[in-house]
């Protein structure tokens, strides 16, 4: 079964805590603790991803590159990357799966999207200005 927009949001509305829009060609999933992560479904993967900070929001850029290509490894199942959106470049925490994986692996990666962005600010924390670590 590849996973379309219907078949995601019919799963997304079985789990507690989660809050869901569509929004043109993806889904927009919320948890309790207002961490968003949006869902792209292709025809091979389905893309889950959460915006972590702007890029003009970094101290010392080059600095905090190098520190993502040495521990993005360390938590699992998502990766770092660096989106343009709107005029402006953010890093963004994403994982990708199968078109075809079971539920509970869609389910899976959402959810350990969601813990994983916690970790991530947290860890990237001290290359922020001032007004992005209290956000």
């Amino acid at each position: 079964m590849a996973w379309d927009l219907e078949g995601i949001t019919t799963l997304a509305k079985t789990q507690d805590g989660w809050s869901i829009e569509v929004e043109d060609h993806c889904l927009s999933i919320s948890n309790d603790e207002g961490v968003d992560v949006f869902v792209y479904p292709g025809e091979q993967q389905l893309i889950a991803e959460s915006l972590l900070f702007p890029q003009s929001s970094v101290r010392d850029i080059e600095a905090l590159n190098a520190l993502v290509m040495r521990t993005h490894q360390l938590v699992p199942l998502t990766t770092i990357g660096i989106k343009h959106i709107a005029g402006e470049d953010y890093y963004i925490a994403f994982g990708a799966l199968s078109s075809d994986s079971k539920p509970s692996v869609v389910v899976e990666e959402i959810d350990t999207l969601f813990v994983n962005v916690g970790e991530f600010l947290d860890l990237y924390a001290e290359f922020l200005t001032h007004e992005e670590v209290s956000a």
